[in-house]
Formats: structure tokens, sequence, C-alpha cells
């Protein structure tokens, strides 16, 4: 099958590489199949949607950021995603990449979870955690993860 993207040109995909997503991005409620592209390093990874060339994400592995990141799913999710528990899950957190390269920044309390064997996916928010929602990718080298509350979700 082919794929036109934005991004990356024309690509030629496996119709069963296609993820569905059982609940949308936030924002992105039309949108729900994607295709996993390989990154610009071993830690990211592009999600290009199926049904627009112009949407694409890049994704995270967030423990190379905070080693003990871990993801807390009631049952009801494990389910949803056909999945025992949550080991059986790539999980991947959403980056934000604005001009300045010092604003670069990843949502750890809203991280997307796919199954890959089934390829299945959705994104979810970690309501019972800690994690900021807006994490600089710049303090990973200082310490721990906090809250930046005065940041703007547009830039």
């Amino acid at each position: 099958m082919k794929l036109e993207t934005s991004r990356f040109g024309m690509l030629e995909i496996d119709p069963e590489s296609i993820i569905t997503f059982t609940q949308p991005i936030l924002g992105f409620q039309e949108f729900r199949r994607y295709i996993l592209l390989p990154g610009p390093s071993e830690h990211l990874t592009w999600l290009q949607s199926t049904d627009s060339a112009d949407l694409a994400f890049i994704l995270m592995d967030p423990r190379a950021v905070v080693p003990d990141y871990a993801v807390d799913l009631r049952q009801q999710e494990l389910s949803e995603l056909a999945v025992a528990s949550v080991e059986d899950l790539n999980v991947y957190t959403l980056i934000v990449v604005p001009q300045d390269p010092s604003k670069v920044r990843t949502n750890l309390r809203a991280p997307v979870l796919i199954n890959a064997r089934l390829r299945l996916g959705k994104q979810t928010i970690l309501d019972r955690s800690n994690y900021p929602i807006q994490f600089y990718l710049a303090q990973a080298k200082k310490g721990e993860p906090q809250e930046v509350t005065n940041a703007r979700a547009d830039a």
C-alpha cells in the first residue's frame, strides 16, 4: 500500500503494520490509524497518520529521561489494548519541538501505549501519578521531573 506523507514523501507500507487507536490522541479525535517509523535516534520514533499526510508525531521512550518511569493502568485499559500487563505494551510519550531547542518537552502524564502484536494503541492520562504534563528535556540532566506551570500548549 502506498502512503503519501508531507514529511517522508511516498512510503510503501504493509497494511498489516497499521496501528488502530482505540482512543484517539488528545486533540486529534478524527485520526485513529498510524504507522511507526524510525526516528532520528534510538529513543525516538515517528508516529505517522495514515489518514492525514500532514500529521506525524515524534514519540520518545520516556525511560530515556526518567529511568524508573512506570505506567499504572486499570484493568479496563489493559483489556482495551488486549494485554495482561503493562509489560506487554510499548510505552511512549509525545514530544513538542518548538523553535527554541531549550523548550523541547514531553508529556509524562499522558503516554501513548501500543500493543505491537495486535497493532492497537491509545493515549491515556495517568491520573494517579505525579508525572508532569510539561517536562523540558533539558531538565533530564538536572534531576527530577518538575511541573512547568507557565508553558504554552501551542509553542
